[in-house]
């Protein structure tokens, strides 16, 4: 019996053509919903570009609950935030020596609520439009005095690696997009996210299903119960990790695959 699914929103939920949550998507989880089902978002998002913990632009959807920065953040409906991790401010600091001393390239940080970037070039415009979501605010890392919940790296493999090795030592990184990186604290993931979650709401994590698409969600496919991998994915490893394979999201993926599993819409 399935009592939570957590969903992914880029490339998962939101689809990267529309940038909206396809109108069968929304059917069927109001209908798991009305079953009982709570649903969850768990994503890299910052948790305040889910306002109010609703998509009202994506079908009107509501959630029961949130895991933003990839499992630093989670908070219940209610806007309760029970759950918080920061990195490290010697990191922090780490990376602003680094950013001075070698060659520019665009670094995003998250706060609980807010988005800065050090500068914007054309990967940083890009994926804002693949996304369909506005672009950070420009603004000097050194100056942000608030705690950082995950910093995003704009550049290739070999960048990530340099960076992950000389600046982050209390970090971890992980990747769903080509010129993208995740960095978040160590211990921290979707599926430490998807604990907390369970925890407060009483739901045994036998109980769990959720659905992703990128690198960053293997460790949540891999934890529930039944993790379902979304057929438009280009990582194999998505789908090694994961228990069912859904059609693309474009396809009526979601819809689909919880219509064959058990809500036979």
């Amino acid at each position: 019996m399935i009592e939570a699914i957590f969903f992914d929103i880029d490339g998962t939920l939101v689809s990267f053509t529309t940038h909206r949550v396809p109108a069968s998507a929304a059917t069927a989880i109001k209908a798991c919903q009305a079953r009982g089902i709570k649903v969850f978002i768990c994503t890299g998002r910052p948790g305040v570009l889910v306002q109010d913990f609703t998509l009202p632009q994506y079908g009107g959807l509501v959630f029961d609950g949130i895991v933003a920065q990839n499992g630093a953040y989670c908070a219940a409906g209610n806007g309760e935030v029970f759950f918080k991790n920061s990195i490290d401010r010697r990191d922090i600091a780490a990376l602003i020596k680094f950013l001075a001393n070698n060659e520019p390239f665009p670094v995003s940080v998250m706060t609980e609520n807010a988005v800065y970037i050090n500068y914007l070039d054309e990967r940083v415009l890009a994926l804002a439009q693949t996304l369909g979501v506005a672009v950070p605010r420009v603004f000097p890392l050194e100056q942000i005095d608030r705690e950082v919940m995950q910093v995003n790296i704009y550049g290739g493999l070999d960048l990530e690696e340099k960076v992950m090795r000389e600046v982050f030592r209390s970090c971890d990184s992980s990747r769903w997009h080509p010129h993208f990186a995740d960095v978040t604290p160590r211990g921290n993931d979707k599926a430490t996210g998807i604990d907390k979650m369970l925890s407060y709401y009483g739901i045994d994590l036998s109980a769990t299903m959720a659905f992703g698409d990128g690198a960053n969600d293997i460790p949540m496919l891999r934890h529930v119960h039944s993790g379902v991998a979304m057929g438009n994915s280009d990582d194999l490893n998505v789908f090694r990790a994961a228990k069912y394979i859904a059609p693309h999201i474009d396809e009526d993926g979601i819809a689909r695959f919880l219509d064959s599993f058990f809500l036979h819409l």
